[in-house]
């Protein structure tokens, strides 16, 4: 049952929670319980995006493409270091001046790092807690208890960090808000169905795995450590869902909740032990793939199907709920939230993902993912099978490239095609040189792109 608007027309407050590094598979109920009965309760009472993507799995990227409604390489962001251009939150057409701009009063408490890891003086928010969990929840508490009804609407962020430590327990460091109990390894999830790369998976993902031992910290595990990985894993969203329980109780205690839009989502998720990998930036669905929840007065309940933009579509969706004008260039396309069913135009969207893995020595692997209908299609910038394809629907765990196999060579030559199409309209001339061109844009095309060889 979809809750109305109030009748005076107003426009709806905006609670935007985050967490960090919270993968969407989790939530899916894969064998290994997890207990999270407050996203449950959302995933209940609001819209489930089933399939929505980040624009690139790694905090700084994500977190720009969040705030701005634009994909990483068109803001300067391609790893967790500052931007080379303005930083992406100080842009007059940001999440924070957009909406204050148009009379909301913007709040943000916890972990910003998009680039600096707390919000910068002129982002358009109000900061009312620093980076870090402990006592996130009683800061935005209070704010929006001290709130009256009758006082402008308002934009609070609350940005968790957890379960964004479990790469400090993979490098086996301190655990900043502390350790989990993960009990007997008997006890632990069993390892994925796609745990074991699969046999054309791409050599490009292989070897930055081996490149970043230090930081993945997961080189020697064995299976009974992937399997204690996974429990901590699941034991520290449960600890971000207590949070959230309690900040939604918050919520419900300052009056505001009849007049408030929940969203809960991530700027990525995490490798989880599928295909060997943990840590994010790597072109898996476990690590692209997130929660996206829209709960509240207006959203109709349901689970939306099609591929969606958890970065991208953010802003223009914020937009469209405060009644804001649009800046220009914007490709981000409004979340369905007041409809319980997909609309037929939908399923011929396409949504990409870039990746970058962040290392000084070259070659750098660079990356691409686009989603179109059921299938995903991904090209990484060498190596051998650096073409994957994949029909998500039948092979969510991504273990058949279909691009070894004859009958699908008219889906990979669309799909080659759609993403030629997207890098040139976007501007992505990083990557245009590492496509598979279509074949019958391949000879002008290759011309134009290679008219300077590096």
């Amino acid at each position: 049952m979809t809750r109305e608007l109030p009748v005076s027309g107003r426009r709806p407050n905006i609670l935007l929670v985050m967490a960090d590094q919270l993968a969407a598979h989790v939530l899916d109920r894969d064998p290994g319980g997890v207990r999270t009965p407050h996203l449950d309760r959302l995933r209940a009472s609001g819209a489930d995006f089933a399939r929505a993507y980040v624009s690139f799995p790694l905090c700084v990227p994500s977190r720009a493409s969040l705030l701005t409604g634009r994909m990483p390489h068109e803001v300067g962001v391609d790893g967790n270091r500052p931007a080379d251009a303005v930083e992406p939150g100080t842009r007059s057409d940001s999440l924070g001046h957009l909406l204050s701009a148009a009379g909301y009063d913007c709040a943000y408490a916890g972990k910003w790092h998009a680039t600096t890891p707390e919000p910068p003086e002129d982002a358009g928010f109000r900061v009312i807690h620093p980076f870090g969990d402990e006592g996130l929840v009683d800061a935005c508490s209070s704010w929006m208890a001290e709130r009256e009804v009758a006082d402008a609407p308002f934009l609070l962020v609350a940005s968790f960090d957890d379960p964004h430590t479990i790469c400090e327990y993979a490098r086996n460091q301190p655990l900043p808000y502390g350790n989990v109990e993960l009990g007997d390894v008997r006890d632990a999830p069993a390892l994925p169905l796609n745990f074991a790369p699969g046999p054309y998976e791409s050599q490009a993902v292989r070897d930055e795995r081996s490149r970043a031992a230090l930081s993945y910290g997961t080189l020697d595990y064995g299976p009974d450590d992937w399997r204690q990985y996974r429990a901590a894993y699941r034991r520290l969203i449960e600890r971000f869902d207590a949070h959230l329980g309690d900040l939604l109780a918050g919520l419900e205690a300052s009056g505001h909740a009849d007049a408030t839009i929940v969203i809960v989502t991530s700027d990525h998720g995490d490798g989880d032990g599928a295909h060997g990998w943990n840590q994010k930036t790597a072109l898996f669905e476990e690590c692209v793939r997130v929660p996206l929840l829209v709960s509240g007065p207006g959203v109709a309940p349901g689970v939306r199907s099609v591929p969606v933009s958890a970065s991208i579509d953010i802003l223009p969706t914020l937009l469209q709920l405060s009644s804001t004008p649009r800046p220009p260039g914007l490709t981000g396309v409004p979340l369905r939230i007041a409809e319980a069913a997909d609309s037929a135009d939908a399923h011929d969207r396409r949504v990409v993902v870039e990746t970058l893995f962040d290392h000084v020595s070259p070659p750098r692997t660079r990356g691409r993912a686009l989603y179109h209908g059921r299938h995903k299609y991904v090209v990484y910038s060498g190596g051998r099978h650096r073409e994957q394809l994949f029909d998500i629907e039948a092979d969510p765990g991504e273990m058949r490239n279909l691009v070894v196999e004859s009958a699908y060579d008219a889906v990979l030559e669309d799909l080659r095609g759609h993403l030629y199409e997207w890098c040139s309209a976007s501007d992505d001339r990083d990557f245009l040189k590492y496509l598979v061109l279509p074949a019958h844009a391949a000879h002008e095309a290759h011309r134009e792109i290679f008219a300077k060889p590096y």
